[in-house]
């Protein structure tokens, strides 16, 4: 997350354009494009860590790369191959173009693969607007829409009619992220019109800079603005079983919910006292209460009486919160995931001392390499698929701004700077998260 500049924006195109901030391009962009090309396993790594200290298990959102990463501690969804070894999902942050989406992307759309969409994005608008009903070809089973701020119960309804008209058993799904929908629009997405009309709703976390940590911190703002109207265990579903059911269109019943031949994700915490339900428990609990994660059922991260306990080897010691943890980010058995915890932070380190050196013997190494990009044996090379804003020449000769100077990493828990930074936006909406971390 940036600075204090809390102007309201219409959609999602005008934060990165004629709204963004005029240091978007040295802040965010050119960062982030160093970081991915310069040090691409420990940039991942150090964001999948960030996601296990939440509890999570998958994430969504992965760079386009010269070679897929399945994720080495977490499942990536954009490339993780279930059931049969096949990459069902196909994912877009930024808009396709109408014949795009009637014609090669809503026929692929059959009842076994995925298809998740940023759409209406911001508030109501004929921008906004449009992309809905240019999107109608993919009304689907299998269609996963994210945000969808600008979509009112009568949309809902003719998704969900659409949907059922091709199989009357399934259901819509749209991807909430409250914090990041009042942080940039000052508005939501009306998810009570949307369980009302029989949508799936999932809760995500958008990206980091507009969002929250992870799943577990997004789920406290859902909670807090909720009002009462979806009960703790629904709140809950929408991390839990609602993201697996709506996931299994492409990998089967095999995540998200508790039960026999599953993908073991798990998520263990600490019960705060004995009486507590165990629903609201979650909603309460912060990084300090996380005491075991499993993907895949094996342990990435716990306490190290737990990770010993489940059979964790390669593992480090990390400080979450003033807690000691350890964590397995090294897999000896994967040539491409070498780096430890300590190697990952330093990796990453080097880059920030000198960026434009960084970025040079980057470049270097790719125009050494010669052979196609999506050889398996090519350098893993990351490239953005988010808005840029004004790069300016710079862009135009690859070339990185002197004296560029990359932020520190953002931190892997809700710390007092985070809601520091939350408490200058003046976002009534999001001015209670930090009350859970009391």
């Amino acid at each position: 997350m940036g600075g204090a500049r809390r102007a309201l924006h219409l959609h999602h195109d005008r934060w990165v354009d004629e709204d963004r901030p005029p240091d978007y391009s040295t802040t965010v962009t050119w960062p982030a494009k160093v970081l991915a090309r310069a040090a691409p396993e420990a940039l991942i790594k150090y964001v999948e860590v960030k996601a296990l200290i939440g509890g999570t298990t998958s994430i969504q959102g992965t760079p386009v790369a010269t070679r897929p990463v399945d994720g080495w501690l977490l499942r990536i969804i954009d490339n993780e191959r279930l059931p049969a070894g096949r990459d069902m999902v196909m994912t877009a942050a930024l808009q396709l173009d109408a014949e795009e989406l009637r014609e090669v992307r809503a026929p692929k759309l059959d009842g076994t693969r995925l298809l998740i969409y940023h759409v209406a994005e911001g508030r109501a608008g004929p921008i906004v607007r449009r992309e809905f009903e240019e999107l109608e070809p993919c009304w689907r089973p299998g269609l996963i829409g994210v945000h969808g701020t600008a979509l009112t119960g009568a949309d809902f309804a003719r998704w969900q009619g659409a949907v059922r008209a091709i199989n009357p058993a399934e259901r819509a799904t749209l991807v909430w992220s409250p914090f990041s929908n009042y942080w940039l629009y000052h508005e939501t997405t009306d998810v009570v019109s949307a369980d009302r009309k029989r949508l799936r709703v999932a809760l995500g976390s958008d990206w980091a800079p507009s969002g929250t940590k992870h799943v577990l911190g997004e789920l406290k703002v859902a909670d807090a603005v909720n009002q009462h109207r979806f009960s703790d265990r629904e709140l809950c579903d929408m991390v839990t079983a609602n993201p697996g059911d709506a996931l299994a269109t492409a990998w089967g019943p095999g995540v998200g919910r508790l039960t026999r031949g599953g993908g073991a994700d798990l998520l263990v915490l600490e019960r705060r006292a004995p009486d507590r339900d165990p629903y609201h428990n979650l909603i309460d609990a912060t990084e300090r209460h996380v005491r075991l994660v499993l993907v895949r059922g094996r342990p990435f991260y716990g306490t190290p009486a737990l990770m010993t306990a489940a059979g964790a080897t390669h593992t480090n010691p990390i400080t979450v919160a003033g807690l000691r943890r350890r964590v397995a980010v090294r897999q000896p058995d994967r040539a491409d995931a070498q780096l430890d915890w300590p190697g990952v932070r330093r990796a990453l380190e080097r880059v920030r001392a000198d960026p434009v050196a960084a970025w040079r013997v980057a470049q270097d190494a790719l125009a050494s390499w010669g052979g196609p990009l999506d050889d398996p044996d090519a350098p893993l090379v990351l490239f953005g698929d988010m808005p840029e804003g004004d790069v300016g020449a710079f862009a135009a000769a690859g070339e990185v701004p002197s004296g560029l100077v990359i932020p520190p990493l953002d931190t892997l828990t809700h710390d007092a700077a985070y809601f520091a930074t939350v408490a200058r936006g003046g976002v009534p909406e999001l001015r209670h998260l930090a009350g859970y971390y009391r």
